[in-house]
């Protein structure tokens, strides 16, 4: 039988004005994905000023937070490095919250990141609000859970309690450019939606998703806790909150279900292993039509054609977390087993990166006009 593909271009950038600069606090910048973020963001041309905040670190060296950029650390009050190339030269002490709400006001911070628990951003989001004082050129990326699930139905990619938009740029590239509010996705959905999309797409998916997926401990934040100790996970591998159980299901399955104009069911297990970074995740379904490998093979091939961050790997080759280590690619196999009547698919992506701090800059070129792939790396780092 015919199997549909769909031919997929991807547009070079969001818009075809001048680029805009962005003024950038980075809350939460003591996590992972906060140092990640801004260790990216000091590479971007059109970053200008990047401002580290933290709570607990509030005055101490920015060195504290990027050890790798130490040389390059200046003195210096209020985090706010300013003046383009200056902003990758110098990186003043680290602010507190205070200060990067004096800053907003001021109007010498267009942008936040918030790189904040679950739950923190919703909290301090009204006093920034008010700082900004409802300036149009306000920008919000939020990398928690806050905004990213709502009950709206098939089809709206919006949370219309708070206007965020779903920053998948894959699947909602169309809505980012005119945002000013978005929710940057979480690991695991990030990779469940980008292992289903083409299937989702075409409306292939017949029933319940099972997924499975490792996660490197970095995925459990920064915070020390004796169960990411390295004697508690070195050398061993833990199942946790398997079922629907997961704060990530209702978000995949809202987003998921999005893609696919119905509802769509999931079952999850995730597992931590001992490494630092990476998520190594496994789909599979049954099949509302009948597909052979090759044809799947090429719906997905053709899908990503000209995505910049998904690799659709050869026939035969699976995924593997390493290749895609420090990088803001996603890489994704796919077969049908059964009789064609059931999908299997893999995706790899680094949680820090694609699954956090590179997809929130990616998110913010789209909403400032820049090529999409400015200051993200494409290629991993296995060693």
């Amino acid at each position: 039988m015919t199997v549909e593909t769909r031919a997929h271009v991807y547009p070079a950038s969001g818009t075809t004005a001048a680029p805009r600069h962005a003024r950038i606090a980075v809350l939460g910048a003591s996590g992972y994905s906060g140092q990640e973020f801004a260790r990216l963001a000091l590479g971007h041309p059109g970053v200008t000023r990047l401002q580290l905040v933290s709570r607990e670190l509030a005055g101490q060296p920015a060195e504290r937070l990027l050890v790798g950029f130490a040389e390059r650390v200046a003195g210096g009050t209020g985090g706010v490095a300013t003046g383009g190339a200056a902003a990758r030269a110098e990186l003043p002490a680290i602010a507190g919250l205070d200060a990067a709400r004096a800053a907003v006001a001021a109007g010498d911070v267009d942008t936040v990141v918030s790189c904040l628990p679950h739950g923190a951003w919703r909290e301090l989001a009204p006093g920034f609000e008010a700082a900004a004082g409802g300036r149009a050129e306000f920008r919000v990326v939020d990398l928690s859970g806050d905004h990213r699930a709502s009950d709206h139905g098939a089809g709206d990619h919006r949370d219309a309690a708070a206007d965020y938009v779903y920053g998948l740029p894959e699947a909602f590239r169309a809505a980012i450019p005119t945002a000013s509010r978005v929710a940057n996705p979480g690991c695991y959905p990030t990779a469940a939606a980008l292992a289903l999309l083409p299937a989702l797409e075409l409306g292939w998916i017949a029933g319940p998703v099972t997924i499975s997926a490792v996660s490197g401990v970095s995925g459990a934040g920064r915070a020390a806790a004796l169960r990411t100790s390295f004697v508690e996970r070195d050398g061993g591998a833990e199942l946790y909150k398997a079922g629907t159980v997961h704060q990530h299901v209702a978000e995949m399955c809202m987003h998921l279900g999005r893609i696919a104009g119905s509802a769509i069911d999931v079952g999850f297990a995730p597992q931590i292993v001992p490494m630092a970074r990476g998520i190594l995740l496994v789909a599979n379904a049954p099949l509302a039509i009948q597909c052979t490998p090759e044809q799947a093979h090429a719906a997905f091939a053709s899908r990503y054609t000209g995505e910049p961050f998904v690799r659709v790997l050869p026939a035969g080759s699976w995924p593997e977390t390493r290749a895609v280590a420090h990088s803001n690619r996603c890489d994704v196999a796919v077969t049908t087993m059964h009789e064609g009547r059931h999908l299997l698919v893999s995706a790899a992506i680094d949680n820090l990166v694609k699954g956090a701090a590179g997809q929130a800059l990616q998110n913010l070129n789209l909403m400032l006009g820049w090529p999409e792939m400015t200051a993200l790396p494409v290629d991993g780092v296995p060693w």
